[in-house]
C-alpha cells in the first residue's frame, strides 16, 4: 500500500484532516500515451468540489503529468460522510450495529480514526463511489482529444480495485453449499460401499433431495442475514442510479434530476430486443437442440456398434459421444455468454441494474436449457435411467475438469510463461519498486465478476437436487470438486486478475430466487423419477396398478412434497431471532434520533 507525503497530494480543505502522510486507496491506470492536459483535466474533476461535479477526493499525480497512474485517497470527513450517505451500519457504544450518523459520530467507538473504524474494503468502496459520481459541466470533449465527446452526467468507468462484501458472500455461499452436500455425499457413498439394496434408492434419494434443497436454502438465508448484519450491509440504502458510462443518445433533460444526460427512447430499445436479441437467443437455442439430436443419434450408433464389436477400444467409443457433447455444451455456453454481453450493450440500457438484469435473464435461461434440456428429455420422454446416469456422470466429471482447467490452470500457466519471457523471473520480486508492482498488476486482465462462478454453483445445485437419485455419487463428486474450487477461485481472484473494487451487498441477490425456483423443478423431476424407477414399476405390476394410475399417484406425491417444502420454508425463519431484535433496536434508535432532531428544529424556530 502506497503511503505518500502530504505535500504531494491535493491540499485538504480543513485543518482537522491534516496529516503528515496519506495512504492511497485506489489507483487509476491510464493509457501510456495519454496527453498531459487530459490527465490534468481528470485530476481536476476528481479533486473538484461536489457542487461543481467533482468527487472531492485526495489525488496524487504519480510520477508527473506524463505518467499513466493516478493515486486516490480521501479525507476522514469524506469517508465518514460517505458512510452515512450509503447507510453502512457500524458498532455503537452499546455494542449494537446501527446505521452510522456523522452528527452522532461520538457514540461510535474509533470513529475519529477511520483506519480502524472502517475496513480497507469499505474505504476503497467509498472512494470508488465518490469517483463514480463525478460529472462534467461545460466541456464538450476530453481536453487533448477533440473526438472523445462527453455527455454531462456521465460517470467515468475506468477504476479497478479490491475485494468487498459481494465477493465475501460468494465464498461464504460456496463453503456453505459444499458443507451442505456432505450428508448427501455420505448417503450416496453408503449405497456403493455397504450395498444398501434393501432401500429403494430412487424413493429415498428423491425425498431426501427435496427436503435437502429446501432446508439448505432456508438455512442459507439465516446465515447470510447474520453475515450481512456483521458486515453492516443488511439495511443498505437504495441509491438513485445515474446513467451508465456506455449509455448513449441525444442529450435531454432528466425530469427527476434536472440534469442534462443522454436520452434513448424505450420503444427503440424494445424493438432491438424483439427484432435482434430474441432471434439471436433462439438461434443459439437451436444450436443447443442440434447438439442434443446429434448426441442421441451418435449414442444410439455407439450402443449398436458396441454390441457387435470385439475391439478393446469399444468401451472408449461408447463414452465418446457423451464426452464430446459435454465439451460442446461448455463451448456453446462460453460463446453465448460473449454474444449476450454484446447484445445487452447494444440494447443501450440506461442504468447498470437494468443492464445486469437483462444479461442475467439471457444467460441464465440459455444455460439452464443447454445444461438440463437433454437430461429432462432423457428423463421424461425416453425414460432411460441408464443413459441418464451415464450422461450425468459425464457432465459431473468432464465439465468440472474442463472448467477448472479453463478458468484457473490455463490462465496461470500463460501468466507464468509471460513473466518468464518478460524478465526471466518466476514472479514479482519482493524488493521490486512499488511502481513496477503496480504496473505489473495493472497488466493483469480485469476480473469479469461473479456471474460465471454463481452459474457454476447453480448448475451443481441442479445436478444434486434434480438427478442425484439416479446417480447417488453426484454429491460426493461435487464435494471433491468444490474442495479444489475454493482454492482455484481464490487463486484466480488474487493472482490472475486485477482486484475488483469492493461492492456492498446484503445477500446473493437474484441467485437466491434462481436456486429456489430450481428447488420446485426438483420436486417435479424427482416424483417422475420415482414413478419410472424399476422397483416402483415392478410393484405396480404386482398390485395391478396401470402406468396411467401410477402417474397420477406421482402427481399426488408431488403436491404433497411441494406442500412439505412450503411448510419447511415457513417453519425456518429467514433471519435469526437475535438479528431481528438488533434490527428493531436500530429502527428504534433511528426514530429516537429523528424525534430529537425535530425537537431541536422546533426549539430553534421558537427561539428565532
Amino acid at each position: 500500500m502506497y503511503t505518500g507525503i502530504m505535500g504531494s497530494w491535493t491540499p485538504v480543505p480543513c485543518q482537522c484532516c491534516l496529516t503528515s502522510t496519506i495512504r492511497s486507496l485506489a489507483v487509476i491506470q491510464l493509457r501510456h500515451a495519454v496527453k498531459p492536459e487530459a490527465k490534468r483535466w481528470l485530476i481536476s474533476r476528481l479533486e473538484g468540489r461536489k457542487k461543481d461535479g467533482g468527487a472531492r477526493l485526495l489525488v496524487h499525480p504519480g510520477e508527473d503529468d506524463d505518467g499513466s497512474m493516478i493515486l486516490l485517497s480521501a479525507t476522514p470527513y469524506s469517508l465518514l460522510r460517505g458512510t452515512e450517505v450509503l447507510g453502512l451500519a457500524k458498532l455503537d457504544d452499546s455494542g449494537s450495529m446501527r446505521a452510522f450518523s456523522y452528527d452522532n459520530r461520538a457514540s461510535f467507538p474509533n470513529s475519529e480514526n477511520t483506519d480502524e473504524f472502517l475496513t480497507l474494503a469499505e474505504r476503497q468502496f467509498l472512494v470508488k463511489h465518490e469517483a463514480d459520481s463525478i460529472r462534467v459541466r461545460d466541456e464538450e470533449h476530453v481536453p487533448g482529444y477533440p473526438k472523445l465527446r462527453l455527455y454531462p452526467g456521465q460517470p467515468i468507468d475506468a477504476v479497478c480495485a479490491y475485494f468487498g462484501v459481494s465477493i465475501a458472500f460468494y465464498f461464504s455461499f460456496l463453503g456453505f453449499f459444499s458443507v451442505s452436500l456432505v450428508p448427501m455425499a455420505l448417503f450416496g457413498v453408503a449405497y456403493y460401499v455397504f450395498s444398501l439394496d434393501f432401500l429403494d434408492r430412487h424413493i429415498v434419494f428423491a425425498i431426501f433431495s427435496v427436503i435437502w434443497s429446501t432446508v439448505t436454502l432456508e438455512l442459507w438465508k439465516r446465515h447470510s442475514a447474520a453475515a450481512a448484519y456483521r458486515w453492516g450491509t443488511l439495511q443498505l440504502k437504495s441509491q438513485f442510479e445515474g446513467p451508465r458510462g456506455q449509455y448513449w443518445g441525444p442529450l435531454g433533460i432528466n425530469p427527476i434530476t434536472g440534469r442534462r444526460e443522454p436520452y434513448y427512447p424505450s420503444w427503440k430499445r424494445k424493438m432491438r430486443m424483439l427484432l435482434a436479441s430474441t432471434p439471436t437467443v433462439c438461434a443459439f437455442l437451436g444450436l443447443a437442440v442440434d447438439g442434443m439430436v446429434l448426441f442421441l443419434y451418435w449414442e444410439r450408433w455407439a450402443q449398436n456398434s458396441y454390441g457387435t464389436s470385439s475391439s478393446v477400444l469399444a468401451p472408449v467409443w461408447l463414452l465418446l459421444p457423451s464426452i464430446t457433447h459435454t465439451l460442446y455444451v461448455e463451448l456453446l455456453n462460453g460463446i453465448y455468454k460473449r454474444v449476450a454481453i454484446v447484445l445487452t450493450e447494444w440494447e443501450n440500457h440506461r442504468v447498470e441494474s437494468a443492464f445486469q438484469n437483462h444479461l442475467t435473464i439471457k444467460v441464465l435461461a440459455f444455460r439452464f436449457f443447454n445444461c438440463f434440456a437433454l437430461l429432462f428429455y432423457i428423463t421424461f420422454y425416453m425414460q432411460d435411467l441408464l443413459l441418464l446416469k451415464k450422461r450425468l456422470a459425464s457432465l459431473l466429471i468432464v465439465s468440472q475438469v474442463s472448467n477448472q482447467f479453463i478458468e484457473c490452470i490455463l490462465p496461470y500457466l500463460l501468466q507464468r510463461l509471460k513473466l518468464r519471457r518478460k524478465d526471466g523471473k518466476q514472479g514479482v520480486s519482493e524488493d521490486q519498486p512499488l511502481v513496477d508492482v503496480v504496473f505489473t498488476e495493472g497488466e493483469l486482465p480485469a476480473y469479469e465478476g461473479l456471474f460465471d462462478d454463481y452459474m457454476e454453483l447453480f448448475v451443481q445445485f441442479g445436478y444434486a437436487s434434480l438427478f442425484s437419485c439416479v446417480y447417488p455419487l453426484t454429491a460426493a463428486l461435487l464435494v471433491l470438486n468444490n474442495l479444489t474450487e475454493i482454492r482455484t477461485d481464490a487463486l484466480k481472484i488474487c493472482k490472475l486478475h486485477q482486484k475488483p473494487f469492493p461492492c456492498p451487498a446484503s445477500n446473493i441477490g437474484v441467485w437466491q430466487v434462481a436456486f429456489e425456483t430450481l428447488g420446485y423443478f426438483a420436486v417435479i423431476t424427482n416424483c417422475f423419477l420415482i414413478s419410472i424407477s424399476p422397483e416402483v414399476k415392478e410393484l405396480c405390476r404386482d398390485v395391478g396398478v396401470t402406468p396411467a394410475l401410477s402417474l397420477l399417484y406421482a402427481v399426488g406425491v408431488e403436491h404433497i412434497l411441494i406442500a412439505l417444502k412450503l411448510v419447511v420454508a415457513f417453519a425456518i425463519p429467514d433471519e435469526p431471532s437475535w438479528v431481528k431484535l438488533k434490527l428493531m433496536q436500530m429502527d428504534f434508535c433511528s426514530w429516537e434520533a429523528l424525534k430529537r432532531m425535530e425537537t431541536k428544529q422546533a426549539l430553534a424556530a421558537a427561539e428565532g
